[in-house]
């Protein structure tokens, strides 16, 4: 009984927090089904559906990266991979980059 309580924490969201993103995930679709719905009946209303379905679309797709991948609470570990993979592409651009010119020929 004298270990630690460090290998057994819960860490990220917790059940309650997936649960109010799924809930909000669910209530935007909606909106963004009823502003189509409106659109094809509307000829007036196309250009602010698309707003309103982009927007929508940023929303969710922010919810999802922040609580789904786990950005919100590891962004430390998650920054370690994007630092390399920064850091190599652009080195892999320019080594295949004499390939790619020569092919235009």
């Amino acid at each position: 009984m004298s270990e630690s309580h460090a290998a057994n924490t819960h860490h990220g969201p917790s059940l309650r927090a997936y649960l109010m993103v799924f809930g909000a995930l669910s209530c935007v679709t909606l909106i963004t089904f009823l502003a189509n719905l409106i659109a094809r009946y509307n000829e007036g209303f196309v250009m602010a559906s698309f707003v309103i379905i982009l927007t929508v679309a940023f929303f969710k797709a922010t919810l999802v990266v922040l609580y789904f991948m786990h950005i919100l609470f590891d962004w430390r570990q998650v920054y370690m991979l994007i630092l390399p993979a920064l850091a190599l592409g652009p080195m892999l651009i320019i080594v295949l980059l004499p390939d790619i010119v020569l092919a235009w020929k």
